[in-house]
């Protein structure tokens, strides 16, 4: 399985643990039985995963528990990451990147020693919670229960990353999505939520448009992610009620996943070369 289906189609369970034969795409050829791996995460908040150089890793409250793809824990826990909610892996699996509401920190830690390497200030941008990697630019939102919050970007290549706004206030931290050379902001806890499209071509994030909420009756918005060259988008929100396909070009819809009801969307991800979408309810 794709390390992104991995990460997504865990990433909502509520005791974290790797799952196995969870999907297959070669029918009609029946699936050898699933198997699952506790991993020994029972907070509910533990709301993502990420799979890189070989590696998953989850949060659990103010750790990363660290195991291996087939499911064993390795016995490696990074510590004194107060907080930790959304993950992030760099393209060659080297870095993790790890959003610390507790303390008002992006922290990077190297994957192959577990050793936190720097620690990014965030205290003007408060309660970081998710993240979007692209590259050596990251984008982190953020936000606190009593609002407002928002988007900032760091230039990772920098020794000492200064966060930079990216558009105006949000009443919760926006879901995100990065890919080719568009960055996809989705507002949250709203009635119609907004989902704001910028394009990267030249660096600095610029606003190409937004996909209406109203117009595509977007209602609690949770999820977002992108084909691999940014060009189509794909929604996971409360209502419709199904997944939907957008266009990030023209920003209209093109097409609907799931349309039977079966639960509320939650989680969306695409497998190997963009074929196939994985969706999951709750």
């Amino acid at each position: 399985m794709p390390p992104s289906l991995v990460r997504r189609l865990a990433a909502y369970c509520g005791a974290a643990g790797l799952i196995t034969g969870l999907l297959t795409v070669t029918a009609p050829a029946a699936s050898a039985a699933g198997t699952t791996t506790d991993l020994g995460v029972t907070d509910s908040s533990a709301a993502d995963l990420a799979v890189g150089g070989g590696r998953v890793f989850v949060p659990a409250g103010d750790r990363v528990i660290v195991a291996g793809t087939d499911g064993n824990l390795t016995g490696g826990v990074v510590t004194g990451l107060p907080g930790v909610q959304e993950l992030a892996v760099n393209a060659d699996g080297t870095r993790l990147y790890a959003a610390l509401t507790g303390s008002n920190e992006v922290a990077e830690i190297d994957t192959a020693s577990l050793a936190v390497t720097r620690r990014i200030d965030l205290s003007a941008h408060p309660c970081p919670s998710t993240l979007a990697l692209l590259g050596e630019r990251l984008w982190v939102g953020h936000g606190c229960d009593n609002g407002p919050g928002g988007v900032v970007g760091l230039d990772l290549s920098a020794s000492a990353p200064a966060p930079v706004a990216v558009g105006g206030e949000h009443p919760r931290p926006p879901v995100l999505a990065a890919a080719g050379d568009t960055l996809v902001v989705g507002q949250t806890a709203l009635h119609h939520a907004d989902m704001l499209v910028y394009d990267l071509g030249d660096g600095a994030p610029a606003l190409r448009g937004t996909i209406d909420g109203e117009e595509w009756r977007l209602d609690s918005l949770r999820d977002l992610t992108l084909s691999s060259d940014g060009g189509t988008l794909f929604s996971a929100a409360d209502t419709p009620g199904h997944f939907t396909r957008y266009d990030t070009r023209t920003l209209a819809a093109t097409g609907t996943y799931g349309d039977g009801w079966d639960g509320y969307p939650s989680a969306v991800a695409l497998g190997s070369g963009g074929a196939y979408v994985a969706a999951g309810r709750q």
